[in-house]
């Protein structure tokens, strides 16, 4: 066999490798959220026979899962989306990267997050699904012949924005999420590997799923009239701020917690998410806010239930309360939950045919200026509710609600990773390879 050959078969052999970790990956993201369907649908119904329930047992959750973070590692706690963009800026340094990558990381969040939904929190599967997916993906590295910077940025990547896919059974949103959010200096020519990855494990978990979109088909108006703008411009503003000061409260606890609490939550940490759980049980107590609220969103896009205009603040209050107890858990689905909960707030003052194009505006608004990822936002509302005829006013309003944002001077998962990459350790320094 010539040298040629040899090579070529190398890297078929390679291909197919990223090829069944991309569908891996999907398979992963399926069994993730049957897991946590079936854990948070236990919570809702023991907690709709006794109301005392969620009082019990998520502050009890929340101080196991706190106990939990601290025995497995720092990279169990929050999205998982800024861990793994953080692994992408220590490529260069294995021991930073297993800092925030590996399979025991993968595993532990895994079981965590199905904990943490079971329990009520405001937390979504999407991040999470994201370090899972990078953590599966890195590790197939230990079977490559060489093992260089490039190598490890490109199955990060791939890993990473193959798990959002398969999240959201929707492959070009974890193209885009590639783009906007983990493409840094890697190479151009990874770029075809990236999205057959991201097709794969999202496909993989499209066919799971039944091919159906993640919302179901949602039918959508778009006779649009002149009367009807200001209100839809109204919406925009007001879920790109509230998702622009929500991103900012998250990202920045100690600039506006006083200093009293702030040093409260590190001398007693248990006590603190035991706090934070009774606030969240006690918002659950007068409105559906526990969870993700993927389920009642889907419910809201199709007209199937109506909500209370307190809904909104009190999912924000609970959205806020489980991202400062650090629990694992994502952020997009929340987001999404949230941004319809301000649309809601709109329905009784417009017609009927408008109802639910106001739903979607204020769920990628909010989705958008937490994220400031306008494309992403865009392609994971189209494909979420497989209704590809509103790409434009949805990009309108992602762009504009991005564009918003920008005064709160955040970027969610990139200030996130940057605190994460001050709080390595220094032992873990030293063992760089080359590009």
């Amino acid at each position: 066999m010539t040298s040629f050959t040899r090579k070529h078969h190398l890297r078929d052999w390679h291909h197919l490798l990223w090829w069944f970790g991309a569908v891996l990956i999907g398979l992963m993201a399926f069994l993730l959220a049957q897991c946590s369907a079936i854990a948070y649908g236990f919570f809702i119904d023991t907690a709709q026979k006794y109301p005392w329930f969620p009082f019990v047992f998520t502050p009890i959750a929340g101080i196991f899962l706190t106990w939990f973070m601290r025995k497995v590692g720092a990279g169990t706690e929050g999205s998982g989306i800024q861990q793994a963009i953080a692994a992408l800026d220590v490529a260069d340094n294995l021991k930073q990267i297993h800092w925030f990558i590996n399979l025991k990381l993968a595993v532990a969040k895994f079981f965590a997050i199905i904990l943490g939904l079971g329990s009520g929190f405001v937390v979504g599967l999407e991040g999470p699904t994201v370090q899972i997916g990078a953590s599966i993906m890195y590790t197939f590295r230990r079977f490559l012949p060489t093992d260089v910077v490039a190598t490890r940025r490109q199955l990060i990547i791939m890993g990473g924005s193959a798990g959002i896919a398969a999240a959201f059974n929707a492959p070009m949103a974890g193209v885009m999420f590639a783009f906007e959010e983990m493409w840094r200096s890697v190479e151009y020519k990874t770029a075809s590997h990236v999205a057959v990855a991201i097709m794969l494990a999202g496909f993989t978990a499209y066919w799971c799923n039944g091919k159906s979109s993640y919302f179901g088909y949602v039918n959508v108006s778009l006779d649009i009239t002149l009367k009807y703008i200001p209100i839809a411009l109204l919406v925009i503003i007001i879920s790109a701020l509230i998702g622009g000061a929500l991103s900012w409260l998250m990202v920045k606890p100690n600039k506006w917690l006083p200093k009293i609490i702030i040093r409260f939550k590190k001398s007693h940490p248990y006590y603190f998410v035991i706090g934070c759980a009774l606030l969240l049980a006690l918002c659950g107590n007068f409105a559906p806010i526990f969870g993700s609220g993927a389920d009642l969103t889907q419910q809201m896009l199709h007209n199937e239930v109506n909500v209370a205009w307190y809904y909104m603040p009190l999912k924000f209050i609970a959205f806020l309360s489980s991202s400062l107890t650090g629990v694992p858990g994502g952020i997009f689905s929340p987001s999404l939950s949230l941004g319809a909960g301000v649309g809601n707030c709109f329905t009784d003052f417009i017609a009927p045919d408008y109802q639910t194009l106001t739903l979607i505006l204020g769920m990628v608004a909010v989705l958008a200026a937490i994220t400031r990822a306008p494309l992403t936002a865009t392609f994971i509302m189209i494909e979420m509710t497989g209704n590809h005829t509103i790409i434009f006013v949805v990009l309108v309003a992602a762009v504009l609600a991005d564009y918003i944002a920008r005064i709160f001077n955040t970027m969610f998962y990139h200030d996130l990773a940057d605190d994460a990459l001050k709080d390595i350790p220094a032992e873990l320094a030293s063992n760089k390879t080359p590009t």
